[in-house]
């Protein structure tokens, strides 16, 4: 019996090197970086946002828009999937949440750098 060839999982792999590689550019610099995009659902009072951000830990929360920063790592929403990497003082993170958020935009196209 063949064996299966080994898969990574993903986000884990590849994940890593992304903030490893760009995220270490970004930290040199001291920046954090997001870019996602929001909009209402039709008919309700709900919002999609997707998002991601990378950089220098302290600056990449700064970075994600204000009506996000409470829903990062979060469970009060309809659906919230957060991901966040720490490796020393590089961060990365994703996040998908459908749901009533307080302040966004009905449509925005998130590119945050500070």
């Amino acid at each position: 019996m063949a064996k299966k060839p080994f898969k990574f999982t993903r986000t884990g792999f590849v994940g890593f090197f992304v903030v490893i590689s760009i995220g270490l550019i970004l930290m040199l610099i001291n920046v954090g970086l997001t870019l996602g995009i929001t909009f209402r659902i039709p008919t309700t009072e709900s919002n999609l946002t997707l998002l991601g951000c990378l950089g220098e830990k302290n600056k990449v929360i700064a970075s994600l828009p204000s009506y996000t920063r409470e829903k990062l790592g979060g469970n009060q929403n309809f659906l919230n999937h957060s991901w966040t990497m720490t490796i020393g003082p590089i961060e990365g993170c994703k996040l998908f949440v459908i749901g009533k958020q307080v302040g966004s935009p009905s449509l925005s196209l998130i590119i945050s750098v500070k």
